[in-house]
């Protein structure tokens, strides 16, 4: 099979459960591998969140690259290639390496009817535990955290991210019962390294670290700087030192510093290899590309519930333009009205509406409040981008997916 045939094979399976996913199939899948049973919980850290889960892997997998370490990385979704979602060392693996995987695993994938991520997860476990003898794996839980398939390793870390609302018509309508879910990765003994919680989850989370015996470590404080400009460049003070962020804005500053924490407490110095963190790429978060047809600076920030666009709002603050392009779309089960609002109390902003490729609502589903709003529309966001009348000095930012920031980066990888 090629490789986009396996793709396909792989995509045809559910997607995106409509109720909450059980664990119970891809642990039978999983008794057929003779690593299973003999994991490390050292070595494997799991990330949950609702915001900042990708870019804290990211910073980690860096950190524990400059020590010199092997590192898996599992994350979720792709922008352009599913291969992005299975790293060795930084690098996705080779479409040759995903079609052999498949084909060690399809057998197993039919028997026991595993999902699109389920299937992933096994791929991606058997390249990391039976094909590369790495030092630690680092798995991004998709959705939630009790029932997510990566919650079937173990981990000596666990790592809570920012917490809030999305997902509720699977995760719960409160972030009470969001965190019940997320904090369901919190293994016996483990250690909880974890972003500042909201007040209301206190309780819960005093009672799951009771139940596990586990150890919580808040994350170490930093501050982040930044001077307002065309490019603004972002500055992170730790306790460690100073460096400058390759990624903007205060909450991705607070991801690093959770990086950073968990980094220290695997044993390693986080003074010696700050400078790392200068370099560090992950695509699709406030990342700068060239259009062909736009003059002007782009960026591209799949920011996709309303904490996310809080986020990007606060790092436009520091951008000088003449007008600011926004080009937006939504999913249909996100918060749109209220996060277009937030967008919209930007200065000279102008909204451009599309349709986001998974999941997305066409711009006729958006409210006739906020299309009447919007400077332009159109569905086909390559087509609406190829439209803008943008002057050099003005600012475009595509937003509110992170499926929509691939397919822009999918059509510039076509050139």
């Amino acid at each position: 099979m090629t490789f986009n045939a396996v793709v396909s094979a792989l995509e045809v399976l559910n997607i995106m459960p409509k109720t909450m996913p059980g664990l119970e199939k891809l642990k039978q899948a999983l008794q057929h591998k003779t690593w299973f049973q003999d994991l490390p919980p050292e070595k494997i850290i799991t990330v949950a969140g609702t915001n900042g889960k990708g870019t804290t892997c990211a910073a980690l997998q860096t950190l524990l690259l400059s020590a010199g370490k092997k590192v898996g990385l599992y994350t979720s979704p792709h922008l352009i290639s599913t291969t992005e979602r299975i790293r060795i060392n930084g690098e996705p693996i080779s479409e040759a390496q995903f079609i052999e995987l498949y084909h060690e695993n399809k057998n197993l994938i039919s028997q026991y009817d595993l999902t699109h991520f389920e299937s992933l997860t096994l791929m991606a476990a058997d390249c990391f535990f039976a094909k590369n003898n790495l030092d630690y794996v680092i798995f991004e839980v998709g959705l939630g955290g009790t029932y997510d398939a990566t919650n079937v390793f173990p981990n000596r870390y666990s790592v809570i991210t920012a917490l809030a609302m999305d997902h509720q018509n699977i995760l719960g309508n409160t972030v009470l019962e969001i965190a019940k879910n997320k904090f369901g990765i919190i293994k016996p003994n483990s250690k909880v390294i974890h972003h500042p919680l909201p007040a209301e989850v206190f309780a819960l989370f005093s009672e799951v670290l009771t139940k596990t015996n586990s150890q919580a470590i808040a994350a170490i404080s930093g501050t982040v700087t930044c001077e307002k400009s065309a490019e603004p460049y972002w500055f992170l003070h730790s306790p460690w030192g100073k460096t400058l962020l390759n990624l903007p804005g205060q909450r991705g500053g607070e991801n690093i510093m959770t990086a950073l924490t968990v980094f220290e407490e695997l044993g390693f110095e986080p003074q010696d290899h700050l400078m790392s963190l200068e370099k560090m790429q992950w695509l699709g978060r406030m990342q700068k590309v060239k259009w062909p047809t736009i003059a002007a600076p782009v960026y591209l920030s799949g920011d996709h519930n309303i904490q996310g666009v809080q986020s990007l709002a606060h790092i436009l603050q520091y951008f000088e333009y003449n007008d600011l392009h926004l080009v937006v779309g939504i999913g249909q089960d996100k918060a749109a009205d209220e996060m277009l609002r937030i967008l919209l109390g930007l200065p000279r902003c102008k909204l451009h509406l599309t349709k986001t490729p998974f999941k997305g609502r066409s711009v006729t589903d958006y409210s006739e409040e906020l299309r009447l709003k919007s400077d332009s529309d159109n569905d086909d966001v390559i087509e609406l981008l190829n439209s803008l009348t943008v002057a050099k000095n003005d600012l475009v930012v595509v937003t509110g997916s992170l499926y929509l920031v691939g397919q822009v980066l999918s059509e510039l990888a076509k050139h």
